[in-house]
Formats: C-alpha cells, structure tokens, sequence
C-alpha cells in the first residue's frame, strides 16, 4: 500500500444544522494546532464537488472566519447525496490527485451512508485512508451517542415558535393553530416542542409524532378541552402522522380534520427548513458540542483511528433534573455498529396516549436547548 497521503478532506453529507459550522471550525482550529495534516480543504456540495474540482482552502482562511463559523448557522460547505457505488473508481482518483489521506464527513444519516462509501471505495482500491464521521443532525437521528449534535437548536427553535404559536392564537390569530414541524421519520423536533410549556404558557396542548398512530377521538377531546380552557388551542405535528386508520395528519390535513371537528376556524403554519438552520435559536450548549467532536476527530486521525463516528453522550453521574449536573462526554462508536436506520422516540418518552410527551423526555432534552426560553409576561 501506498504512503497515506498528508492533506485532509472536510465534506458534508445531507442537510445542514444550525451548528455544521462550529464543528467544522472545530477541525479547522485543530488540524493547524497539529503537524500531520498538511493542508486541509473543504468540498462543495459533498462527493459531487470533489470530482468536479469545487473544492475550498480552509487551511486558507483567516483566523477572524473560523472564529465566526462557530456563530453561522448553516454550512459555508453546501451538503451533498450519499454516492452511488460506481462513482468509487473515480472518487478514489480525484483523492489521490489532490495527496488525501484523511477524511471527515459531517452530517446527519446521509453521513453514514457516504463515510461507509468512501471507507469501502479506499479498502477496494488499496488506497490508504483515515475516515472518520462527525453525526450532525437537527432531527436527531444518527443512532449513535445519547443524541445527535444539531438537535439541541432545531429543539430549541421548536420550543420557542410552539410558545409562540400559543401566544398569536390567545391574540386572536386564530382560536386552532396547527404547527408543523421536521419529521419525517421521528419525532424527535415535535417532541422538543412541550418545552415551551410553564406556568403562563400552556401550548402546546398536543403533540403528535410518527411513532404512535393518532386516536382522533382522543385528540377531538384533548383540543376541545383546551379551546373550552383557554379560548384557543395549539397542535404540533410532523408530515409523517398518521391516525389509527393510517390517513395521513400533516399540517394541513390535521388543520382541516380537527377543525370540522371542533366547529372553529382554523390555520397552519409551517418554518420548514427553518427549523434545522435558524441562527437565534443556536444553544451554546449544541454549538460547543458540535466544536469539541470536531477537535475530537482531528486528535483520533492523528492517532490513525479511522471508520469510526465521533459520539456525544452525557456524562452518567449528572443525575439532576433540567439542566444541573448535565455535562457532555465526547466519545466513539465504530461505524459499522452505527445502523443507517433513524433513531426513533422510545416508548418510555411518550405517554400511553400518545399525544403527549412523558417527564422522561422533558428531562432529557431540557439541558440540551442551551437554558431557559425568555420569559413572557401575562397581565395579572
């Protein structure tokens, strides 16, 4: 086998978080700390623009950027597909050219498909390759460590429109508010969305997910209760919620089923990809994560550890409740033990109906938003 080449190769796989960019600052900052990567070069729109020649001198870049990519939501580096198998010949090639010899693919599942490719394509063509994957994902779905970095501000941006969403309904916006968020194979964000609850909010007042098929008469009950309550009612719920009946309940549909039930007019509102990139909703505590994998990833290729996925976890000793005695703990997980399968809700976080989230859950991911939502304030 060839000696391993000394540049390194940063591409991004899939949609993009609100932190990609702190952890791609994260390995910026620590492979120039290091003397085993020469250079270190990004790829725009993932494996499509290595072949193509669109490729970014991030070694290059003024210290004033790099610290600034750690307060930019999004990715300066635009997300590619997974490749398909016959690309492997040429992709191998195109990496050679350029001396290659380390590899960080950044992403959410897409990530695992493309690291799994690059890691197979290298051992075919017996081409020496430090590979290893960064999860990033705003819908928290990499099956790997206690969560997915990116999930924490895509929570947070859920927690604050849900609360905000009850607040235009009590205005008058209107008396049903469904709000829609990511989810097209969990319901994980939609989940996130409870944290908008205290004493002087109380939307919203179901959440649907994927996981559990809707029981409309259940829900009819759950939202007339609330409209009785409160004079308006708020409904989270993600494109891929089904009833028991297995009819589809995403915004729209579920705006017009619990509308015509209820008897009162009703809207949908939907942020979409919003959600994953907002920059005010970025939690510091998701940012800082995303960094430290980055720097992780860097030390384990200079270690020559490859075909691994860098991993956040908690530490288990912070047993409080909300946000105390949470810490994040930096690990590792081979890839081959990473499935390409999404990590769903567990039962134990939903409650037996389904349309609400249990005190497990609330506990879990409360730490992660990066503290509280600002406070509003109700007249007396």
């Amino acid at each position: 086998m060839a000696e391993r080449g000394e540049n390194c190769l940063v591409v991004v796989a899939g949609r993009a978080t609100a932190v990609t960019n702190s952890a791609l600052a994260g390995i910026i900052e620590e492979a120039a700390r290091g003397e085993f990567i020469a250079d270190i070069f990004g790829a725009t729109n993932g494996t499509t623009g290595l072949s193509s020649g669109k490729i970014t001198d991030l070694g290059a870049q003024k210290r004033k950027i790099v610290e600034g990519l750690r307060r930019t939501p999004g990715s300066v580096l635009a997300g590619g597909h997974a490749p398909r198998a016959d690309e492997a010949e040429a992709t191998i090639e195109a990496l050679r050219s350029r001396e290659i010899g380390t590899l960080f693919v950044l992403g959410g599942l897409e990530a695992v498909e493309t690291l799994q490719f690059f890691v197979d394509a290298a051992a075919k063509a017996d081409y020496p390759l430090v590979a290893l994957g960064i999860p990033l994902s705003g819908d928290n779905d990499v099956p790997s460590g206690d969560h997915t970095p990116g999930y924490g501000s895509c929570a947070r941006f859920a927690a604050s429109a849900a609360r905000d969403a009850g607040r235009a309904a009590a205005a008058g916006e209107g008396p049903l508010l469904v709000l829609e968020l990511p989810g097209e194979r969990s319901g994980w964000v939609a989940a996130a969305s409870v944290l908008a609850r205290d004493a002087g909010n109380p939307a919203p007042h179901s959440v649907l997910v994927p996981e559990r098929a809707v029981d409309l008469q259940h829900l009819t009950d759950e939202l007339r209760r609330a409209y009785q309550k409160y004079g308006y009612a708020v409904v989270v719920t993600t494109e891929s919620v089904n009833d028991t009946n297995g009819n589809a309940l995403g915004g729209d549909a579920l705006c017009a089923q619990m509308s015509q039930a209820l008897g009162i007019a009703g809207r949908c509102d939907r942020p979409g990809s919003l959600s994953r990139v907002a920059q005010a909703a970025i939690s510091r505590a998701d940012a800082d994560e995303a960094f430290n994998l980055g720097t992780l990833a860097v030390r384990l290729a200079g270690d020559e550890c490859s075909s691994y996925f860098v991993t956040a976890s908690r530490d288990a000793a912070g047993g409080e409740r909300g946000d105390k005695g949470y810490r994040a703990v930096e690990g590792t997980q081979r890839l081959d033990e990473v499935a390409a399968q999404p990590r769903t809700l567990p039962d134990h976080y939903l409650t037996e109906n389904g349309t609400q989230v249990s005190e497990a859950f609330l506990d879990w991911a409360r730490p992660l938003i990066g503290g509280a939502l600002p406070e509003y304030i109700s007249l007396g």
